[in-house]
């Protein structure tokens, strides 16, 4: 194997506490302590049965996957906020980077504003749920049930299979126009028609946000390059996972036009050197900063 090039730094991890404590029966933790239900994930049986038992566990880093972005570009945002980190992510998921990035604002003792947008229904009653199992009133924050878009308004998305399948998208065949009701069956996968929501309407209410998240599939290009004057007066950080090449040269043209500096900007099947191990992506990773914040 061709030894990567790249070397990814690591320093900010030294900056927060890793955790150790008792995870109860049921949950796995991350390292600041966030603690996540098994349910959430189809692992295999013998993972299962490690997750079914209470047990004592000690952290030092998170593991050094793929997800390792996700958290040394959350622990850097949180790091540079000053009075309070505001925090979006779009295709939220079950909400684990907003729950971790509040235990991470609580390391650096400012409080956190969470918004998370999530269209799936099961994935959206369990972020509602991951922030009570945390100790997150979710009615302090702002949840919204509801697909990222490049207009607000309504569109079909894929739902179903909640625990195994994370890369539910917003379908774009103007054929579902003539379906009726609510709900209809698309390419074999369940399909609902849901609210949609873009950054204008989003960020309405909110002067600053520290860091963006956006793992949308597919319409991430859709969502940015419809609101730069939003992105340029409002937004200081965002990673966005990429799932095409077209995309990611769309957002490397986006982001130039409104003069923001590139992080990291790694394709998809990038191979890197994280620490000691060397990490292969699935999706592509861009990180852009908005020096005019």
């Amino acid at each position: 194997m061709i030894e990567p090039a790249v070397v990814v730094d690591t320093e900010i991890l030294k900056r927060f506490r890793p955790w150790s404590g008792v995870v109860p029966a049921g949950f796995f933790a991350y390292f600041l302590g966030n603690l996540t239900r098994a349910d959430y994930w189809a692992f295999s049986k013998e993972i299962r049965e490690i997750y079914d038992r209470e047990r004592h566990e000690n952290f030092s880093t998170p593991s050094i996957d793929d997800n390792i972005f996700d958290w040394l570009v959350l622990l850097e945002a949180v790091a540079e906020a000053k009075d309070a980190f505001t925090m979006a992510a779009l295709g939220a998921g079950w909400g684990r980077w907003l729950v971790a990035g509040a235990f991470a604002a609580r390391q650096c003792g400012i409080p956190s504003r969470l918004i998370g947008v999530e269209a799936e229904p099961t994935h959206f009653h369990w972020m509602q749920q991951h922030f009570a199992d945390n100790g997150i009133d979710p009615a302090d924050h702002q949840l919204i049930e509801a697909a990222a878009s490049g207009r607000s308004g309504r569109a079909w998305f894929y739902f179903g299979k909640p625990d195994s399948w994370y890369g539910q998208s917003i379908i774009n065949d103007r054929t579902l126009d003539q379906a009726s009701g609510a709900e209809t069956e698309y390419n074999g996968e369940k399909a609902r028609l849901v609210r949609t929501i873009d950054l204008t309407e989003l960020f309405a209410s909110h002067r600053r946000i520290d860091y963006l998240h956006m793992d949308i599939q597919g319409a991430e290009l859709d969502v940015l390059s419809s609101a730069p004057e939003v992105l340029t007066d409002k937004v200081r950080r965002v990673l966005v996972g990429t799932h095409s090449t077209e995309i990611e040269a769309g957002l490397r043209r986006l982001f130039a036009d409104i003069g923001w500096r590139a992080q990291y900007d790694f394709p998809l099947n990038a191979q890197l050197r994280v620490a000691d191990a060397v990490v292969t992506l699935g999706d592509g990773v861009q990180v852009w900063i908005n020096p005019g914040l």
